[in-house]
């Protein structure tokens, strides 16, 4: 949606993900217990790392969240 700022011209704008693909079977969600302990990203990570490994790398906030978060230091619920 950042890319089309002031390209598309709509009142309201929704990013949906994956929620197509989930829906219509093409992907495997992620089990309830690996949503509820927020990793899911992982799953994701995990099914489709050719396609999604970019844009988890370029992070170094990310990955220090990440690397809080195995351990338990963080939560996100």
């Amino acid at each position: 949606m950042a890319e089309h700022e002031g390209k598309v011209h709509a009142p309201a704008r929704s990013g949906i993900g994956a929620a197509f693909d989930f829906v219509s079977g093409r992907k495997q969600q992620a089990p309830r217990w690996v949503q509820r302990i927020g990793m899911e990203w992982m799953f994701r990570l995990g099914t489709e790392p050719r396609r999604l490994w970019r844009r988890y790398a370029h992070y170094p906030l990310f990955l220090a969240l990440v690397i809080a978060q195995i351990p338990g230091i963080t939560r996100y619920d």
